[in-house]
């Protein structure tokens, strides 16, 4: 879809490099960019009435241009004086966000949530609008004539939108049955959580890849915003007992839209689920503080700020960072390197299992029990065998040391 994009406040290099990054994700070719510093917002257009014209102007010497793109959010009052004035469709940066959302889920329920916000949206939008939805009104029969346009849309919409939520409702406990298998495993649940395209997903490959899961799927990792939707959880299995369980979801975006907050919910309720987050800051971007306010925010709003958290800045081999280190309790990596995520794999074993411990332990040849235990969770330096067992010193984690003794 061929577009013009409107920067409408003062936004720095790194908030625009943003907007032309949603752009690209949603396939859309700006072929034209206005600027304009708004000083007083014009209630009814957002921007003054002599940029109006100018962009109107040009828009009638461009016939290829389908859209015409805010950088800011518009009220519904906005958006429709605006499409009178340019005669095209006219999205706001929620809009251009709902549509990203949109084209990349994948699984039934991030379908049904992203459906659910834009119904949402809608709905609002049909304030003082007239909005013929043909296709979902296929197969509804007329109640009568006098019925206005508006209202049926209306009651169509909320038709909907009770549908998606008992779908949701089923998804739900569907959802909930996994947690519960997930704790009934009595494995330690790590989250990833940050800012989209900070690196999460290569995180979760590159600790597969280092933990040698060759039975789990990788998950997609792409240079794109929003490449994940759906939750990811996979096995890390380590020797010594050190397995833990990694979820990742959906990445999180400054100002992002409230109903896709509402939205996906239940899928970041899975982060709460978790002993300890890994809050993924890219090192690289010149925001990476408003970024870490943003996941800060959002982890506030589901109730999760309160977990355990290693903060965890990524795509250090585009900076001049040393790594891996950790420098004042935060960590600084590159997931794309191997060493860097046995690091990694290290700092999550200590904040799970405690520190490695020294043990001394005899091991009678009849006691099958701690034999198993000690194959399980000790790490074995050196043994000596006499005629009735077998004296082994090793290390263990701490949490494991009084399984042993």
């Amino acid at each position: 879809m061929n577009a013009i994009l409107i920067f409408c406040k003062s936004e720095n290099e790194e908030q625009k490099s943003e907007m032309y990054d949603l752009l690209k994700t949603a396939d859309i070719t700006i072929l034209h960019t206005f600027f304009q510093n708004v000083r007083s917002i014009s209630k009814a257009t957002y921007i003054g009435q002599g940029k109006c014209e100018e962009i109107a102007c040009y828009l009638r010497d461009e016939p290829n241009i389908q859209s015409v793109i805010f950088s800011c959010e518009l009220s519904v009052m906005q958006v429709r004086e605006l499409e009178k004035i340019f005669d095209l469709q006219v999205l706001d940066r929620t809009d251009l966000i709902l549509q990203i959302f949109l084209t990349r889920a994948r699984s039934a329920a991030a379908r049904l949530q992203i459906e659910s916000a834009l119904l949402k949206r809608q709905m609002n939008r049909l304030i003082g609008t007239n909005v013929h939805l043909t296709r979902q009104r296929a197969g509804v029969t007329n109640r009568g004539s006098g019925e206005k346009q508006l209202q049926l849309d209306r009651r169509l919409i909320k038709t909907r939108m009770i549908q998606i939520q008992k779908e949701l409702k089923k998804l739900d406990k569907q959802r909930m049955t996994q947690r519960s298998s997930r704790l009934r495993s009595n494995l330690p649940i790590v989250a990833l959580a940050g800012y989209t395209n900070a690196g999460k997903s290569t995180i979760m490959n590159g600790l597969l890849d280092f933990s040698k899961a060759s039975n789990y799927k990788q998950v997609l990792q792409e240079d794109l915003l929003f490449a994940t939707l759906d939750t990811s959880v996979r096995l890390i299995e380590l020797p010594y007992g050190q397995s833990f369980l990694l979820v990742d979801t959906v990445g999180f975006l400054q100002n992002l839209p409230h109903e896709l907050v509402q939205a996906f919910h239940s899928t970041l309720e899975d982060i709460k689920m978790a002993q300890l987050i890994l809050q993924v800051i890219d090192a690289s971007s010149s925001q990476y503080l408003e970024n870490i306010d943003t996941t800060n925010q959002t982890l506030e709003e589901i109730d999760a700020a309160n977990i355990p958290r290693l903060l965890i800045y990524n795509q250090c081999d585009k900076t001049d960072i040393h790594h891996p280190t950790i420098h004042h309790e935060n960590m600084y990596i590159s997931a794309l390197c191997e060493n860097d995520c046995a690091f990694l794999c290290e700092q999550i074993c200590q904040n799970l299992f405690g520190p490695w411990c020294e043990i001394d332990l005899y091991i009678p040849f009849n006691d099958f029990s701690l034999q198993q235990k000690v194959r399980k969770y000790t790490c074995i330096q050196s043994q000596k065998n006499d005629e009735n067992g077998t004296r082994i010193h090793g290390k263990v984690r701490k949490r494991f040391k009084l399984n042993l003794i």
